[in-house]
């Protein structure tokens, strides 16, 4: 038999490309709301100090404790478990992703912008922090760890890295 070519139904083509494209503009733009509720609202409590400033840059995290007085380490966060912890996240040169796989935390840092992050660990112990952005020839080396300590023992150990850090070796 002879076939039949027909060139379409364009009545057909345009209601399967308004209905979803209007279904998807209807989702986007609930979920800003929720995206908003989520990232600033309900789970950032405005009295949340920031406890670290985490700087990335090619090939390593410093990070900058606030209190007692600025207090530094390379590659190794601490944070206490069992309440909502911020940090402030900061790149000097290319963009890096602050990614703890463990704890379903990832944030990219672009340069130039500081971004709060924060997050809760409900279990002590120790967690990857890696580097989820190809940034540069020593990405595969940008490793760090992110350390879970009770409420004593994060302040205990706060207290001994700021001894640590300016104990100069005057008067032993």
């Amino acid at each position: 038999t002879k076939a039949v070519y027909s060139h379409g139904n364009q009545t057909l083509e345009v209601v399967w490309t308004v209905i979803p494209g209007t279904i998807l503009l209807a989702l986007a733009l609930y979920q800003m709301d929720v995206w908003a509720s989520f990232r600033m609202r309900e789970f950032y409590p405005q009295d949340m100090q920031t406890i670290a400033e985490v700087t990335e840059r090619q090939f390593e995290w410093r990070i900058r404790y606030a209190a007692p007085d600025d207090v530094y380490t390379v590659n190794d966060l601490r944070v206490p478990v069992n309440r909502p912890v911020a940090i402030s996240l900061r790149t000097e040169d290319v963009q890096h992703a602050f990614f703890v796989p463990e704890l379903r935390v990832k944030q990219d840092a672009l340069p130039g912008k500081r971004i709060p992050v924060w997050f809760e660990v409900t279990k002590p112990g120790t967690y990857d922090l890696v580097c989820a952005e190809l940034c540069g020839w020593g990405h595969y080396k940008m490793k760090g760890r992110l350390v879970a300590l009770s409420e004593d023992e994060y302040a205990a150990w706060l207290k001994q890295a700021f001894q640590h850090q300016f104990d100069d070796g005057v008067g032993e």
